[in-house]
């Protein structure tokens, strides 16, 4: 089931929305959130956000949105009024919706910031810069030289790849990638993760993050902090 963040929710026609959205399709699970989420919590939770702005307080949305896609989620801002001040209209995980709008708009909107969001793929390769996966031919090229990996580094670097921004628990990385087939616990992960890194980074791409106390997530080279 997909995951969407609600921020600035609460009043009557924002709830409308949300109940006009959910009729719209039960798969998606759609869950509030407070206005100081932060860009981590959004990154391991949903992978797209729908902000109303009028609810968000004096200071307006823009400082959540910039939470929200510096977590590399896709969103939709609802504005009262025609106004973007302080928020960059011209990154691809943001769509604007105006006041009054349907759940079929945002919807739409939704889906578009999301699709333009979503990994380069093209004859089922998966593209970030200069790192190239081929999931085809099982190879992992970086500026044009292959890089050896062991089928777990490849599967474990492919997991990652395929979601960008997306913080994971190692138990999640071990139950998606490890599935059952596994031994030594989180520390596994934690061992792959070393080894991937020595051999896809240098000193202009650190594809790999460390979120502390959660896990990892795979940064996009052209994303900023």
């Amino acid at each position: 089931m997909s995951s969407i963040a609600l921020l600035g929710f609460g009043d009557a026609e924002s709830e409308r929305l949300v109940a006009g959205l959910t009729a719209l399709d039960t798969s998606v699970d759609f869950v509030k959130f407070t206005t100081d989420t932060s860009r981590d919590e959004l990154a391991a939770s949903a992978e797209g956000a729908i902000i109303w702005g009028a609810g968000t307080g004096l200071a307006g949305p823009s400082a959540i949105v910039k939470a929200a896609t510096d977590a590399g989620v896709p969103v939709v801002v609802i504005l009262a009024t025609v106004s973007i001040n302080g928020i960059n209209a011209t990154q691809e995980e943001v769509e604007l919706c105006f006041i009054p709008c349907n759940a079929e708009e945002v919807a739409l909107r939704l889906d578009l910031a999301m699709s333009r969001n979503a990994p380069t793929e093209t004859a089922n390769i998966i593209v970030h810069g200069e790192l190239v996966i081929d999931c085809d031919r099982y190879e992992v090229t970086r500026s044009g030289r292959k890089v050896d990996l062991t089928y777990k580094e490849y599967e474990l670097l492919k997991y990652l790849a395929s979601n960008p921004g997306r913080v994971f628990s190692r138990e999640s990385l071990l139950r998606s990638v490890w599935e059952y087939d596994y031994f030594g616990g989180t520390r596994t992960v934690d061992v792959h993760i070393r080894r991937l890194r020595s051999k896809i980074d240098d000193v202009s791409n650190h594809f790999i993050e460390t979120q502390w106390n959660v896990g990892y997530r795979f940064r996009s080279p052209g994303v900023s902090d």
